[in-house]
């Protein structure tokens, strides 16, 4: 017993459909919005690395918060002075790289987390906030 070419053709295109929908279905619960979740007053707006990525151990640690907020960046519970952190103000980006003679000279191997402190400029008796976000480094 043999599939005429209009069977043949019909299976085909039933078992693309199911690969298509099965691709939407995992892109939508797949979807990283740890961000959104642990951020949603929209002080944080972005950061990097992504939450639950594998990174090399002088990855660049960085964070993007909204203009009219101010932030302390701490890795793995070190406090980064602010003399080490590459700081872009209209965007209020704050970012660390590791390296030689600073206060963290390599990320450690296995699971790394940093927190972002943040207050508003204009009220600095206002009630601050933070965030955290770990990833791993090789």
């Amino acid at each position: 017993m043999s599939l005429g070419p209009i069977t043949l053709r019909r299976v085909v295109l039933a078992v693309l459909l199911a690969v298509a929908g099965g691709s939407l279905y995992l892109a939508g619960t797949l979807h990283d919005d740890s961000l959104t979740a642990g951020a949603r007053s929209g002080v944080v707006r972005s950061v990097s690395p992504k939450p639950g990525s594998i990174q090399l151990r002088q990855t660049e640690v960085q964070v993007e918060l909204d203009s009219t907020y101010a932030g302390e960046l701490a890795i793995n519970g070190t406090p980064i002075p602010d003399d080490q952190l590459a700081v872009i103000q209209g965007l209020y980006r704050i970012s660390y790289t590791p390296g030689a003679g600073r206060e963290i000279e390599a990320l450690p191997a296995g699971d790394n987390c940093a927190v972002v402190r943040f207050r508003p400029v204009a009220d600095t008796n206002g009630q601050p906030g933070s965030y955290r976000w770990c990833f791993s480094v090789q």
